[in-house]
């Protein structure tokens, strides 16, 4: 909000076009930085879309196993199940509080490791409208906001210098998370279990294709788009042409 209010405030005070390149330049550069929080909004959601489903149950609330396996647990001895219950008691380990603060051991078996197995579809929806969707729409308005903030700073210096600042917004979170997370939840979260998705060549040409090719251009259309309209809302004379560039030249001679 306060960039936004920064932003409206200011009015593009160079119609000239002396500061187009660098306009472009520094906006283009803080929206990469803006893509980079877009696509980890976008990685949340198809994490948890992507995450196992639990398994289906029958009317009494069982998990419903094959036939092979029902009766191979009919036909164990007693031992076998009791045996199972100790192991799970030994893998819960206490209650919630000391699941979140133990740290999983790298190559240690006794301790559980976070995962996302089993996870409902209401929870799915419920992470989506809470968490996926607004840090995704948060991303968008922070990188528009955030251009126009800079296409409005007075001259090159402090134009330069807003650009640093915005992205200083943009990595706020990281800082709150490093200092309000304990060390060993940070770990946990960073080694949980992966979520496995089969990737069929159509998807990973698709993947070098967004990448490689629609992303960059998506980028420099959006810097592009936001620098013109920004400076026909402020000059109501200006119009992109090869004069225009013609022009930049020429008064950077002129400076020079």
């Amino acid at each position: 909000v306060q960039v936004w209010r920064m932003g409206r405030e200011r009015e593009i005070t160079e119609c000239s076009g002396r500061l187009l390149l660098l306009e472009f330049g520094c906006v283009f550069l803080f929206e990469v930085r803006m893509l980079v929080d877009v696509k980890k909004s976008i990685g949340i959601m198809s994490l948890l879309w992507a995450a196992p489903s639990p398994p289906p149950t029958t009317a009494s609330g069982l998990p419903v196993s094959s036939g092979k396996t029902y009766f191979s647990m009919r036909n164990a001895p007693p031992k076998h199940g009791a045996v199972y219950q100790a192991e799970t008691a030994a893998e819960d380990g206490g209650g919630l509080l000391t699941q979140m603060f133990r740290k999983v051991r790298r190559g240690s078996s006794s301790e559980p490791q976070w995962k996302m197995d089993g996870i409902s579809r209401r929870y799915r929806v419920w992470s989506l409208l809470t968490v996926g969707l607004p840090s995704l729409l948060l991303q968008v308005v922070l990188g528009y906001l955030g251009g126009v903030y800079i296409i409005r700073s007075p001259n090159d210096s402090e134009m330069v210098m807003n650009t640093l600042a915005v992205v200083f917004v943009a990595e706020v979170e990281e800082f709150l998370y490093v200092a309000f997370t304990s060390d060993s939840m940070r770990y946990n979260l960073e080694h949980m279990r992966t979520v496995e998705v089969h990737l069929s060549n159509r998807h990973r040409i698709m993947g070098w294709f967004m990448s490689s090719i629609v992303n960059p251009l998506l980028t420099f259309s959006a810097a592009a788009c936001l620098v013109v309209r920004t400076r026909q809302a402020d000059c109501p004379d200006f119009v992109l042409s090869w004069k225009t560039f013609a022009n930049i030249a020429i008064l950077q001679d002129h400076d020079s």
